[in-house]
């Protein structure tokens, strides 16, 4: 980059940074050390959409336990992420950074740059005993490899409620985050539990627990063998991938898990190991039929409330006495989930609010319940956790504190959360979605939907409002233009290239990533 772009590229940054970036010490409303340097837990519920919650709105009382827990905490209405797959998501949450300032969206692709603050360094910096709860090995979350578990005094899958006992006996303060990634399609309960509602009828294909899917995982696997694993791994197992087919035969899918466990060596094993999952579940029901819609998404709030469940002891732990009076906790997700509504399923892509719609709980010592309808993102996340225990440090964070207006009689109807997907940039609040795609070169290309008079966002009114379309189209631009300036800067820049084998760069083809 000759001296002239890079100033140019420089300048260009700090005007975006204007627009994006606020300096965490400069908020003055915020009462101080609201918790000072208290114990805090992050409970990370991934694909968990807000509108499925009793206490956001929804029908069905899949989680009791949870909105038990909101009711005695701030609840933030109008909630979201800043993109509908995990990766860039936890790491907007863990920096305060939306996805094109913290640069990691791709696995095997992208690492957090070291300089990058991160809520466990931060922590960590301060006195605190940093603990991650859940998996090391999901190259779709936090990883050592990209960066995401730097920070951290101790990685482990115990019981989270062991794990504060354990941390109980410990001189320094400690902050948890505990991850569950229990909601991922296929959507299959325990084999022992029942589904939520049993008033409707399931497809006659689909499993609705392990022991069912199985056998059609199987099968699946045993079809399509030569288009999951390695020749050689096909070579070496002959025996179970050609033996006779059997009744409830599950010798495949064993196998499948077996070398699944396998991290450090599955591109040498596998061609895809996800996807197979994905689309043998999918072929046990109709996507076109809306009773299997109605009744797929009946079975991933069956398996919220198998969730909800789950967590009852961890509420009755931290509402013990010692924990209560220096405790804060805060319940999340990644981004949201999709049953059809909008012709995709899971988290592919589509631009409605289904996908970024998540849930925000916040809890701590002598808190004044409340419902705060203005709008917020996950990237507040960082910020106001600092602001809760006391931590007064200069950082460059794009969220802000919510603590701030907590006494205000009005919302906020102005701000808008950016988030991404694959094909597009969003700018969301209760009021507005605004959607750009990728391939659009003008404003006339936007979608804008009026969430108040049109809640299932069906139709779109940019042309019916071009001031606010107009400006919503410059602010994404604005990001568009530096994404691409940093994208052209670290090729530039960087001392090596990538290293993706061509195996991982199918994969992620295969995902949808390219």
């Amino acid at each position: 980059m000759s001296p002239t772009n890079k100033k140019i590229f420089i300048l260009f940054g700090l005007v975006v940074i204007g627009f994006f970036y606020i300096n965490h010490r400069i908020n003055k409303q915020v009462p101080e050390k609201v918790c000072d340097h208290c114990n805090i837990l992050l409970i990370d519920i991934d694909t968990l959409r807000a509108d499925e919650l009793p206490c956001y709105g929804y029908h069905r009382n899949t989680t009791p336990n949870i909105c038990d827990f909101a009711n005695k905490s701030l609840l933030f209405k109008n909630n979201y992420s800043p993109a509908n797959w995990t990766l860039p998501s936890i790491f907007s949450t863990i920096t305060s950074l939306y996805p094109t300032f913290h640069r990691v969206r791709f696995p095997y692709v992208h690492k957090l740059d070291d300089s990058k603050a991160t809520l466990a360094k931060t922590l960590q910096g301060q006195g605190y005993y940093t603990v991650f709860i859940g998996k090391d090995d999901n190259t779709s979350t936090l990883t050592r490899e990209n960066g995401g578990l730097v920070g951290y005094d101790l990685i482990t899958t115990e019981n989270v409620t062991e794990v504060i006992t354990q941390l109980s006996k410990k001189p320094k303060p400690w902050f948890i985050h505990y991850y569950r990634d229990d909601l991922h399609l296929p959507y299959l309960i325990s084999n022992d539990a029942k589904p939520i509602d049993n008033t409707l009828t399931a497809p006659p294909k689909m499993p609705i627990n392990q022991l069912e899917f199985e056998p059609i995982f199987n099968d699946y696997l045993k079809k399509h063998s030569s288009e999951v694993f390695k020749k050689e791994v096909i070579d070496q197992y002959s025996s179970i991938f050609l033996s006779p087919d059997k009744p409830n035969d599950t010798s495949v899918s064993q196998l499948f898990y077996k070398l699944y466990d396998q991290y450090s060596d599955r591109e040498n094993i596998f061609i895809d190991n996800w996807m197979p999952i994905y689309n043998s579940y999918l072929e046990t029901f109709d996507i076109k039929n809306p009773s299997h819609l109605i009744y797929l998404r009946m079975m991933y709030d069956s398996m919220v409330s198998q969730v909800d469940q789950s967590l009852a002891p961890l509420f009755k732990k931290i509402n013990e006495r010692r924990y209560l009076k220096n405790t804060v906790t805060i319940i999340m997700s990644d981004h949201g989930e999709s049953f059809g509504e909008y012709g995709t399923l899971g988290h592919d892509s589509n631009h409605h609010s289904d996908l970024y719609y998540t849930p925000l709980i916040v809890n701590y010592p002598k808190v004044s319940p409340k419902i705060i309808k203005s709008t917020t993102g996950n990237i507040d996340i960082f910020p106001t956790i600092l602001e809760l225990v006391g931590i007064n440090l200069s950082l460059n964070l794009q969220g802000k504190s919510l603590l701030s207006n907590l006494d205000s009689q009005i919302d906020d109807n102005e701000r808008f959360i950016y988030s991404e997907n694959l094909e597009g940039q969003l700018l969301l609040n209760q009021n507005w979605l605004y959607y750009l795609p990728n391939i659009a070169s003008s404003s006339e290309q936007s979608f804008l939907y009026n969430k108040v008079i049109d809640p299932d966002e069906k139709n779109n009114v940019a042309n019916l409002y071009p001031e606010l379309t107009q400006s919503l189209y410059k602010k994404i631009s604005v990001l568009r233009y530096y994404d691409s300036l940093q994208s052209d800067a670290e090729i530039l820049t960087s001392p090596q290239k990538t290293n993706i084998s061509p195996q991982k760069l199918e994969r992620l083809q295969k995902e949808g990533y390219f």
